[in-house]
């Protein structure tokens, strides 16, 4: 996860954003910092997290999204926190789909489960893999 979060930040920095469409032939990513609310669970977030992706699928517009827990120093290393995840969401189209009630409905999950810490927006060029070896 912190390879993908570099290379994206990497990205981010690299000057590929185009004003256009607003990525123009690339595809709009978001990175979100989630952390869990004090009555927040990550069976919740998860739960919020599961409904997002399916509103996007059932949409039809080929969006991608990865979640996994953020990376905290610990004594030795690191570990990987209870309490602060980080989504990646890679939209499959340029035009943003109609909000409905299901829109409403993860939206609440998310929001009674977890706080947005910090968001980044970019433009990951045409061909770009965020995955490779």
């Amino acid at each position: 996860m912190f390879r993908i979060l570099t290379a994206l930040a990497v990205l981010a920095s690299s000057g590929t954003a185009q004003a256009a469409a607003p990525c123009g032939d690339g595809s709009m990513v978001t990175v979100r910092e989630s952390k869990l609310t004090a009555a927040g669970t990550k069976a919740g977030l998860m739960d919020a997290f599961a409904d997002h992706q399916a509103w996007y699928a059932k949409a039809g517009l080929g969006d991608s999204f990865t979640m996994g827990g953020v990376l905290e120093p610990a004594k030795g290393g690191q570990r990987v926190s209870d309490t602060r995840f980080a989504s990646i969401h890679v939209y499959g189209s340029k035009t943003p789909p109609k909000r409905d009630a299901a829109w409403d409905a993860y939206v609440a999950k998310y929001r009674a489960n977890a706080s947005i810490g910090r968001e980044m927006r970019f433009c990951l060029p045409k061909g770009a893999k965020l995955m490779g070896r």
